[in-house]
């Protein structure tokens, strides 16, 4: 007989959502990998868009998305489906970004509903 009353996750609380004072919205999006190596995108990292093409932040993109859960690929991935949050109110010494965020990256992130606190 199985066991109902087994714990099925964890919630690890970590302070990235700031408040609920602007709605969170969730989406998966697919992100064009960097290079050849294996790793990690990071809960928090800041994601760019163009065209429909996500990708990891660097100093040419428009930031667009901030990534919601820790999503791993191999070193042969091209791109891989990445949870990301398209909106609400988050801490910006929570978010992941090289380079560092400026001003304008928050403007263009409060644009598209992204508050950072």
């Amino acid at each position: 007989m199985t066991e109902l009353n087994k714990t099925a996750y964890e919630i690890k609380k970590d302070r990235l959502i700031y408040d609920s004072k602007h709605p969170v919205d969730v989406a998966n999006v697919e992100v064009t990998l960097p290079g050849t190596t294996a790793g990690d995108i990071e809960r928090g990292q800041l994601l760019d868009a163009a065209d429909g093409v996500y990708t990891i932040h660097d100093k040419n993109g428009e930031p667009s998305a901030i990534v919601a859960e820790p999503t791993s690929y191999a070193e042969d991935d091209t791109s891989i489906v990445a949870t990301v949050y398209t909106s609400g109110s988050f801490r910006q010494s929570e978010v992941i970004a090289s380079p560092k965020i400026t001003t304008a990256h928050i403007d263009v992130l409060r644009c598209k509903g992204i508050y950072l606190k």
